[in-house]
């Protein structure tokens, strides 16, 4: 009979095993150079059903080696998919205990540290490189902020009960320094712009955009609304025109109705990498319910167009969306 741990254990072993016949059937289109938000999420499901348990077992053999390492004894060891144990015996220091304690935890730090190094230093394709970013995040969450807080509000006499004992007030002062320090500083780090452009960049994202002044966006609207009066002037249809400035840009909606659809063209203008850029999307969704979205981007323009240039690539964007329907084959934006 399994007990409660075994029969979650094995419950995640499956899960397990069904997430990497999951990849290796998908392994095509997930280590192309486009990483889709359903191949995120199936690279998220990777890390936490087989990475993640990976790094608890590295876990407790940083605790084994330390044991080792002050001449004790492993004298018993249970892993759990998301959690595990390592029983020891041995003559130790309250210093040499607390060692022990943090070896585990140092493992992960250096485990995640190490997959920011590589994707960023050395990157490979876009969803090996978006599973070492996400695989980092998890790891020092787990060890840093899961692991104490269970600690803390579990009432179990776990790693950082022993790590932050009254018995070694000074090592956990100075663990306590450099615990706060790595979460302050990966929290700063991901608010960055710098490394937030960087992570799009590794792993097939649109870079985020970047603030424009008041002035720029007034003048990017004033572009994009001329353009659109143009283009839809004595067009077949009427036409909604649905402006949204943005604090990183201004984005422009020509809406209307056709053939049982609600169909859209969107204007969007932004800074990105220092630059002026223009992208419209193209969108139609039928009235019936259940049917599915037709939507793609259709056109970049690197740089501000005149209302000169621009116009004539609305007018052909609204016959092109128009003229989509149920047979139409959209690939999905």
């Amino acid at each position: 009979m399994f007990d409660q741990p075994g029969i979650l254990g094995l419950f995640l072993a499956v899960a397990a095993l069904y997430t990497l016949a999951d990849i290796w059937r998908g392994r095509a289109e997930l280590f192309d150079n486009r990483v889709t938000v359903q191949d995120r999420q199936r690279l998220q499901r990777f890390v936490i059903f087989v990475l993640l348990p990976l790094s608890v077992l590295a876990h407790e053999a940083g605790h084994a080696i330390a044991v080792k390492a002050f001449g004790g004894e492993v004298t018993g060891f249970g892993f759990f998919i998301f959690y595990g144990y390592v029983e020891h015996s041995g003559f130790y220091t309250a210093h040499e205990l607390a060692i022990i304690a943090l070896a585990g935890t140092l493992v992960n730090v250096v485990l995640a540290a190490g997959a920011v190094v590589v994707a960023w230093f050395f990157p490979r394709r876009p969803a090996i490189n978006y599973v070492l970013f996400v695989f980092a995040a998890i790891s020092l969450a787990n060890a840093l902020i899961f692991y104490p807080l269970i600690d803390a509000a579990g009432g179990i006499a776990g790693d950082w009960e022993t790590i932050y004992s009254r018995n070694t007030l000074w090592f956990s002062i100075g663990v306590g320094v450099v615990h706060v320090a790595l979460l302050a500083g990966a929290a700063l780090a991901w608010r960055s712009r710098r490394f937030q452009a960087g992570f799009a960049q590794r792993t097939g994202r649109r870079p985020p955009a970047e603030p424009l002044s008041t002035d720029s966006r007034r003048a990017l609207a004033d572009v994009l609304s001329r353009s659109a009066d143009e283009a839809t002037s004595g067009w077949k249809h009427r036409v909604q025109q649905i402006a949204d400035a943005q604090a990183n840009g201004t984005q422009l909606v020509l809406r209307w109705e056709s053939d049982g659809y609600s169909r859209a063209v969107v204007i969007h203008a932004g800074m990105y990498n220092g630059a002026p850029r223009v992208e419209l999307h193209g969108a139609a969704q039928p009235h019936h319910s259940g049917a599915p979205a037709l939507q793609r981007p259709l056109a970049r323009f690197n740089g501000t167009p005149t209302v000169e240039q621009l116009t004539p690539h609305l007018r052909r964007f609204l016959d092109f969306v128009d003229n989509w329907n149920a047979a139409t084959q959209i690939s999905p934006n």
